[in-house]
Formats: structure tokens, sequence, C-alpha cells
């Protein structure tokens, strides 16, 4: 599974409230500086202390979305090592240097939305895969999906339109 510019997409699968890690052309992306650790977005759900996710609450803005910027290594891990339940799986994405920077420059664009103004997290229209695809441009935007919705099936649908390395795979080879 190799892609020359070694860069990832990392998928959790654990219900509602997945989402993707990493780069892909509608990924989370991670970007190297020099010789910086990589950078890593992680969409999600602000909750305030004490406050349970709820689904159905999600629904009536009771918490805002958040983008984490951190050391990838940290979003991964804290995910892998310490949050009981949740698989990661780690793929190599298939896209070039320059999609790599767009998607980056779109982060950043967020980020900087969600400075002058909230968003709130809503489980079905704006969770972390709604988000990533709601970030781009209305016409370079990814066809709508059940996967966008259900965003444990993501790196399903990235796998099926060929967003990610497969080393001529079938997608449960992939995973194992």
């Amino acid at each position: 599974m190799g892609n020359a510019n070694g860069r990832y997409v990392a998928a959790r699968r654990a219900g509602f409230g997945d989402y993707i890690l990493g780069l892909a052309l509608d990924g989370s992306p991670n970007r190297q500086f020099d010789d910086a650790p990589p950078v890593c977005f992680s969409i999600e759900v602000r909750k305030v202390v004490g406050q349970e996710f709820s689904t159905l609450a999600s629904l009536y803005r009771q918490a805002q979305l958040i983008y984490v910027v951190a050391d990838e290594r940290d979003v991964i891990r804290l995910r892998s090592n310490y949050r009981h339940g949740e698989a990661v799986y780690l793929y190599h994405t298939v896209a070039t240097p320059a999609q790599a920077r767009e998607r980056f420059l779109e982060y950043l664009a967020v980020l900087n939305s969600l400075r002058a103004g909230p968003r709130w997290y809503n489980v079905i229209t704006t969770n972390c895969t709604t988000s990533i695809r709601e970030q781009r441009a209305v016409g370079e935007r990814m066809p709508w999906d059940w996967r966008i919705f259900l965003n444990g099936k993501a790196d399903e649908m990235l796998y099926e339109r060929q967003l990610i390395a497969t080393d001529n795979l079938s997608f449960a080879e992939l995973k194992n």
C-alpha cells in the first residue's frame, strides 16, 4: 500500500460521530511543513464539560462543530490507544501535492469562518463528513452518497471512488 507522498487517511468505525482523519480529496487533510510533524485536522462535536453526546439532541443545536488542529500522532493515538471501542484504519491517498494544498487551504478557510461565528453540529446535515463535502466549492463537491451521512462507511466510498491507494487489493483485504 504505497504512495510516493506518504499521505494517509484514517477512518474509524464506531457508529454516529465517526470521521475521517488524514488526507484525501474529500477527507480531513494532514500537511507536512519541512521538518515539522504533520498537521492534522479532526472535525468534532464541541461539548461543554459534563455534556454527553446525544444523537437525537444533536438535531437541535446542542453542540458546536469544531475543527481540532493537532499533531497527527496525537489525533490518531487518541483514537487508537485511549478511546475504547474505536478502530482506526490508515490508508494512503492518491492526492497530488497540489490537491493536498487545495484541501489544506479549504480547512483554513473554514477555521477562519468558525472564528467569525459558530456552526452547529447536526448528526445528519452537519457532521464530520458532510462538513468536509460542504467546505468545497459547490461545483467541486463530491456527489452525494448515503455513506457521507453514515460516515463509518466513508472509507468504503473512498475506495470505490479510487481516492485511496489499493495496490489491487479488495476493500476487505486493504482493511486487514
